[in-house]
């Protein structure tokens, strides 16, 4: 009874209150020093999780590679002040965007609740306009501005803390192996059972996240002078040429809702 209490008041202390994003959806969210460990820790996992691209270039190579970090960080900064400018309550949470280009083979990106957006190596193969980069940048951006990564951690934390109190291990005796077993196969089970819970939530609104970030990422290019139409062609060319992971599906939906936008 008391560890299940002092779970309750653990929860209290890392959720906090209900937030809206930009588009008016409510969210549960964690409070932002909470977030910005967890969705750090997140975003290395699935770093470590890609593929890494060739260690060593030299040559064309290397000139490419620096000349496309450099589009990288000129549009990323360029964003960043518009974002600011829009949203100007983000310095609440974070002083500035990071923008980094990690070497990992395939094309990708992340972010993490700090303002870190990353691009993956990959998407330099794919040879994008200036449109569909910057909008890969601002999507990203647009994730961390609808406090998308404070809402998953809610989510993650939430499902931890409920399957340690409906699993609790308590009373148990030093050196017994069979209890020892009972502690390891429960909290095996605790594990299991909240990551497979908060994956099936976070997968009910992650629609309604990409949305939110493909119009904030909207928003942010306008704010440049970046005409929709020209956006919607230049992702309707890109995704030509993706393959079928999550993250290219993901960019597939991207360029539909924006192709939807343009015709509307």
């Amino acid at each position: 009874m008391i560890t299940r209490v002092w779970f309750v008041v653990l929860a209290g202390m890392l959720l906090g209150a209900c937030a809206t994003s930009p588009q008016g959806r409510m969210q549960v969210t964690v409070p932002s020093s909470v977030s910005a460990v967890h969705s750090e820790m997140g975003m290395r996992l699935n770093l470590a999780a890609a593929a890494d691209a060739l260690s060593s270039c030299v040559g064309v190579e290397c000139r490419l590679d620096r000349a496309f970090d450099q589009r990288v960080q000129r549009l990323g900064t360029r964003l960043a002040q518009s974002a600011f400018e829009i949203y100007p309550d983000l310095t609440e949470r974070f002083s500035q965007f990071e923008f980094v280009v990690a070497e990992k083979a395939e094309p990708g990106s992340a972010s993490s609740a700090v303002g870190t957006v990353v691009i993956f190596r990959g998407v330099q193969k794919l040879r994008l306009d200036e449109e569909a980069l910057a909008f890969l940048i601002a999507r990203e951006m647009g994730h961390v501005i609808s406090r998308h990564h404070d809402e998953d951690s809610a989510t993650s934390i939430l499902f931890s803390i409920a399957a340690q109190v409906l699993l609790p291990v308590t009373n148990l005796i030093r050196g017994s192996a069979a209890l020892i077993q009972a502690t390891a196969t429960a909290s095996t089970l605790s594990t299991a059972a909240s990551f497979v819970g908060s994956r099936i939530v976070i997968e009910s609104y992650k629609l309604d996240q990409l949305r939110e970030a493909d119009a904030v990422a909207l928003d942010l290019l306008a704010s440049l002078g970046w005409n929709r139409g020209e956006i919607a062609d230049a992702l309707a060319s890109s995704t030509q040429v993706i393959g079928d992971d999550r993250w290219s599906k993901d960019l597939r939906v991207s360029a539909r809702e924006v192709g939807g936008l343009t015709e509307n």
